[in-house]
């Protein structure tokens, strides 16, 4: 498959909210400016302008494009043919990857603590967001229609599996700022989900 080549205006546009991210992440929102913005992406503050009208439009860029990480990861089909414990297993490990890319946990730390002082700042981006169904809720979807899993939707299930793994791949790392745990943790992480789910609905 053939990547779409961006154009001049959408590598422009890449390019300040890439640099907003990192102003956000080191000055916070209210003491980032859109000067400061344009000087990082090395556009003119009119270019950033032309992109977004207000330093408000520019956050909700970075929220909404965090968001779709979260929605971005292969989507994996449910097989009637696979082993639950496998299809899970690929499901925890694609979560840990997401967690663990490159800014994600910082992004995350500026959006939570602007968040708590100014909730309207990412009320627009969580409306999108909500219109969207996750490659995850997707696949618990289809395991819950084939009858592999016994539940009534997958709301509860998605919340049980993910809460599981950011107890350890998210939280930690984004409050006291530890590393992602070792790899035989990681291996331990992922058994207990998968058993979890299992045990719980099948």
């Amino acid at each position: 498959m053939i990547e779409k080549k961006l154009t001049r205006s959408e590598l422009k546009r890449a390019a300040i909210v890439e640099a907003a991210s990192v102003e956000f992440q080191n000055k916070g929102f209210s003491l980032a400016s859109m000067d400061d913005i344009a000087k990082r992406a090395d556009v003119s503050k009119r270019t950033v302008y032309n992109h977004f009208p207000s330093k408000e439009a520019l956050f909700s860029a970075i929220m909404l494009e965090m968001m779709e990480m979260l929605c971005a990861f292969e989507s994996l089909p449910f097989s009637a043919e696979e082993s639950l414990a496998s299809q899970l297993t690929q499901l925890v490990q694609h979560e840990i990857k997401l967690l663990s890319a490159k800014g994600f946990i910082d992004t995350a730390r500026v959006i939570i603590a602007e968040a708590i002082h100014k909730p309207e700042l990412i009320q627009d981006a969580m409306s999108e967001f909500s219109k969207q169904e996750s490659p995850l809720a997707n696949w618990f979807n289809q395991a819950i229609a084939a009858g592999a899993l016994k539940a009534k939707d997958s709301e509860i299930l998605v919340v049980q599996f993910t809460a599981v793994i950011k107890a350890y791949c998210f939280w930690p790392q984004l409050i006291q700022g530890e590393p992602l745990p070792s790899q035989a943790k990681l291996d331990e992480i992922t058994q207990t989900v998968v058993e979890m789910i299992i045990k719980q609905y099948t």
